[in-house]
């Protein structure tokens, strides 16, 4: 159903782009021409979030279109319980868990489309270091230069509901 919804905005925002060039006529082409390359740009980001593949491109220092935040965690938890309790919170939550490998301990999490953002991507990492499990987080806004303090409320939200289900 989210994935309609993207390509539901991604028409309006088409429809509405033909449209206004239709009927302001500009009479510098140059604007059409940035117009459609930032229109461009804007669905190649929604079509490639959803993937760990590109994970370097959306936490990169050098896009300055996204703000991201970074965060590390440390338990004294195994890494595969630890993957798996992350999970487990992430499907209970209003996160969507989009991508996880367990042969890399990497995980894609994303937000829904609101009226401060147009989404978030929470990738979380596991290391381990002196046996205990380092959780680091990353949340990259989508396509948005400021992100409206969204990446650290994912992060309290993360934390705090994993904290919840650690308490016995």
């Amino acid at each position: 159903m989210t994935t309609l919804k993207h390509i539901f905005v991604a028409f309006f925002i088409i429809i509405f782009s033909v449209l206004t060039t239709y009927y302001l006529k500009p009479s510098n082409p140059i604007r059409l021409t940035i117009l459609f390359l930032m229109l461009g740009f804007f669905i190649f980001n929604l079509i490639i979030r959803k993937h760990l593949l590109y994970k370097n491109y959306f936490t990169s220092t050098y896009n300055i279109l996204t703000a991201k935040v970074h965060y590390e965690v440390t338990y004294d938890i195994s890494i595969d319980l630890m993957f798996e309790k992350v999970i487990e919170v992430i499907n209970n939550s209003n996160f969507k868990l989009v991508e996880s490998s367990k042969s890399t301990y990497e995980i894609l999490a994303i937000t829904p489309i609101s009226l401060k953002s147009w989404g978030e991507n929470l990738y979380i990492d596991f290391n381990v270091k002196d046996e205990k499990t380092i959780i680091k987080f990353c949340s990259a806004t989508l396509f948005q230069m400021y992100s409206w303090e969204k990446n650290k409320e994912n992060y309290d939200e993360l934390l705090n509901n994993i904290e919840k289900s650690l308490v016995i």
